[in-house]
């Protein structure tokens, strides 16, 4: 049995449209006015160049930027384009990627119009389950329902945004007449007149009713807004639908009405600016007043004035811009995360098929006659537990565009990794999944295949895997968090002959290794129980004294010596005699290897510190490899100690991207990173751009030499380059060592235990040590004596504008050198 949480959403549509397409912007609107779910399908402002209003402030910001920003913010199922030639260079699978016309137009059928939509789930069908439970009956209370139609042309597109608008077009008009039979509306027309009352009530028109029975959470819950805009400008109806559908609950309030409105939106900053519920520090609620990108900065101070401000102290809050979701979060910053919408959710118990089969039926909307298609709704699948924690691939890299992992199914029904889950799209009714799912290595492997890299487990690797394997993952692996006992067992393996000790020294040089520690007393039954040792008989030979240790099974009256390899008689006149006979424990598969069970210590419990150490709570989720050789496309052969796919926990209620990750781990060897090492991580950096580059050793920091150092922090250094088009660091490194690789419990813990600059850096509220690029910024300034990134950038800002100021004697470029390298 393993745990699994299924939700069903809607399919999520992203529109690809030219902003200064008005026509286009309008047909999106009765399409997905026409769509369960339509109002929270993105529109993405399709540009070939970064547009003059985009930002109130100077940016480098490229047009490419910008459409894969929004498509990652909101990773689409489907990808819709008004030009085929849209699509190319965002590496959409073109199975998921339609025509606008393919929505509707080439696939109605007069005589049977419900049943061929093709794509997505039609709002007829909702409608008519709306009827079933509810409009046929007489309601004690009834809700009015609206149609708002335009009182003139110029602001059809403002009406069909904000309120929604059904398809007159030949072959769709069934789906105006169904909301007619069904709600019986009343038709309002949107004038000077009535526009303060439409926007006073909370009236139901079509496109709100495209979410009947939706659950929506924010992860955060944002102050009440406005949002000031032009009704008549193609780009400021992208954002107001953007925003409603991904970003934040927002009021609308166009220009063209501002002095209709003016009234209503005073009245809103007044009654929504109160205390915070539960909050006893005076915190309150400040409702905000947004103003478009399009609305001139110079009328926008007026403008608020006349209209939006209030005579009550701390009231009056001005946005002059826009959320930029598109953009990457800083790491130290906060940036809007997009809802979760859900119609239902199911944690459920699944069966497990030989060991690697899960079988589990879909969630389906609860209309009934639900009619096929094509990706008609989405079923979002999370792992929980089970056969998952152990060695399944769990975590995958995100790919919503065109992935080639992970094949839990055959066929065209792809399986999407995304940051909130793997979706997979329906395209019949109600159906069994049936997901086969592969060991980590293999993931890991088919993965790099896809990317025209060959692999193989080296023979470090293979030991690495076997003692995770046999220590049945990382939670087994804390037993061996400790210098000692690293040492202990290491010395053992080291043993000529039999590699063992006697049973009562081996139980409590163990037990003395951890007696201080809470988490892991228990180590020496930890490593009896998943047998990294084996009890036996030691036995001294009665020809040449030897002793030689004997499993249970191979214990008999006649022995043979190990090392003269004669016949003797077992001691049986004396057998509990300590002079001929002893019970020892022997270490078993890898821990028997020499050289730190060759080097898969360092390796597991440096992967130990991503799955169990650097998360607050312990649920960080990775897929891993140990032990790599890689050949690239090109011929380049390349080498890594393990290889991690690595999901922070959730933030603020929203899920994390999949981080890469290759590591090298060192044991107690003096120099050991030397400069070959660095340079093979250099170029797995350079292969795989944005891969953190992990360097772990079981020593303490003050046994790193200055080569060492200085090679570090020169790769380090060079990780640190902001690479402008891909808005990220060329590649964290982190350094980790006996601190980290020994730690007990959660690395905060241990840094503050430890005092000094360890402890200092983990005080602010805001730091996550299990975000990747925090942890390299920490561990550098801790193990190599870096100075913060924040710091080095700032040095590096002034110096130039010192240099563009013209010269000056103070003018000195910031060393780039290592502490202590000119020593």
């Amino acid at each position: 049995m393993t745990l699994l949480n299924v939700r069903l959403r809607p399919t999520r549509f992203a529109f690809l449209v030219p902003p200064g397409d008005m026509n286009s912007v309008q047909r999106v609107f009765e399409m997905n006015t026409c769509l369960w779910g339509g109002q929270f399908n993105p529109i993405i402002p399709f540009v070939t160049k970064r547009p003059a209003w985009w930002d109130r402030q100077p940016s480098s910001e490229t047009a490419e930027q910008i459409i894969n920003g929004y498509l990652d913010y909101f990773e689409p199922d489907i990808l819709v384009v008004t030009n085929e030639e849209q699509a190319k260079g965002l590496g959409f699978d073109h199975r998921r990627v339609l025509h606008l016309d393919e929505l509707m137009a080439e696939h109605a059928s007069p005589q049977e119009p419900g049943q061929h939509w093709p794509h997505g789930l039609s709002i007829e069908v909702l409608y008519r389950d709306l009827f079933r439970r509810q409009f046929q009956f007489t309601r004690r209370d009834p809700q009015r329902i609206v149609r708002i139609t335009p009182g003139s042309s110029r602001h059809a597109a403002l009406a069909a945004c904000i309120f929604g608008k059904l398809p007159e077009s030949e072959g769709y008009t069934y789906l105006a007449r169904g909301f007619d039979r069904v709600f019986s509306p009343d038709e309002v027309v949107l004038t000077p007149a009535t526009a303060r009352e439409i926007f006073e009530e909370h009236w139901a028109d079509p496109i709100g009713i495209t979410t009947t029975d939706l659950k929506v959470r924010y992860p955060s819950r944002p102050d009440p807004c406005l949002f000031v805009f032009d009704g008549t400008k193609p780009g400021d109806l992208i954002d107001y639908w953007n925003l409603r559908a991904g970003v934040m609950r927002a009021v609308p309030i166009p220009v063209q009405f501002l002095e209709q409105l003016g009234p209503f939106a005073r009245d809103f900053i007044r009654r929504n600016y109160r205390p915070l519920p539960g909050n006893r520090n005076g915190v309150m609620i400040r409702p905000k007043v947004m103003f478009a990108r399009s609305i001139d900065s110079d009328a926008i101070e007026p403008m608020f004035k006349q209209h939006f401000m209030i005579e009550v102290e701390g009231a009056n809050t001005l946005q002059t811009w826009y959320p930029t979701f598109w953009r990457p979060a800083s790491d130290f910053g906060f940036a809007p995360l997009r809802p979760v919408v859900s119609a239902r959710e199911e944690t459920r118990s699944v069966t497990v098929e030989d060991q690697q089969t899960v079988i589990f039926d879909g969630l389906e909307p609860s209309f009934p006659d639900l009619p096929p298609g094509e990706a008609r709704w989405a079923n979002v699948v999370t792992l929980l537990g089970g056969i998952f924690e152990g060695s399944f691939a769990a975590v995958y890299p995100d790919d919503y565009r065109d992935p080639k992992v992970p094949p839990f199914t055959s066929g065209s029904r792809r399986v999407l990794p995304t940051t909130e889950g793997f979706v997979a799209l329906a395209s019949l009714g109600a159906s069994r999944h049936y997901w086969t799912f592969e060991h980590e290595s293999a993931a890991i492997a088919r993965w790099l295949g896809s990317k025209g890299v060959k692999s193989s487990v080296s023979g470090s690797g293979r030991s690495t895997q076997q003692l995770i394997q046999t220590m049945k993952g990382f939670r087994g692996v804390s037993a061996l968090a400790s210098e000692e006992i690293v040492k202990l067992l290491d010395g053992m393996s080291r043993k000529p002959g039999s590699k063992s000790m006697e049973h009562n020294q081996f139980r409590n040089r163990i037990n003395k290794a951890v007696k201080e520690s809470i988490w892991h007393r228990d180590a020496f039954g930890t490593l009896v129980d998943r047998k990294a040792v084996e009890i036996g008989l030691e036995v001294a030979c009665q020809k040449c004294g030897n002793w030689s240790w004997y499993a249970l099974a191979d214990i008999a009256a006649s022995l043979t010596c190990q090392l003269c390899l004669k016949q003797y008689a077992f001691p049986a006149a004396a057998p509990g005699d300590s002079r001929h006979t002893r019970w020892a424990y022997r270490l078993l598969g890898a821990f028997a290897q020499p050289n730190f069970a060759q080097g898969a210590y360092a390796a597991a419990l440096a992967m130990r510190v991503f799955a169990e150490i650097v998360a607050h709570d312990h649920d960080a989720r990775l897929t891993w490899s140990a032990g790599l050789e890689m050949t690239l496309a090109g011929g380049q052969e390349l080498e890594a100690d393990f290889i991690l796919w690595y999901r922070r926990p959730k933030t603020f209620g929203s899920n994390q991207s999949t981080h890469l990750v290759f590591g090298e781990a060192k044991s107690f060897g003096q120099d050991a990173f030397t400069a070959v090492d660095v340079a093979r991580m250099k170029d797995l950096a350079l292969a795989f751009p944005g891969a953190a580059l992990v360097f772990a050793t079981m020593r303490d920091v003050s046994q790193l030499s200055k080569d060492e150092i200085r090679r570090l922090t020169e790769l380090a250094r060079w990780g640190r380059h902001y690479e402008a088009k891909r808005r990220q660091v060329r590649a964290p490194v982190i350094v980790l060592t006996g601190t980290e690789l020994f730690a007990e419990h959660a690395l905060e813990d241990t840094w503050k235990k430890k005092g000094g600059l360890h402890a200092e850096l983990v005080s602010p509220g805001y730091v996550r040590t299990d975000n990747l690029y925090q942890l390299a910024d920490m561990t550098q300034q801790l193990n190599l004596g870096m100075k913060p990134q924040w710091q080095e950038l700032k040095e590096k800002r002034n110096f130039r504008r010192k240099i563009e100021d013209g010269p000056s004697a103070d003018a000195e470029e910031p060393s780039c050198e290592p502490p202590g390298a000119a020593e």
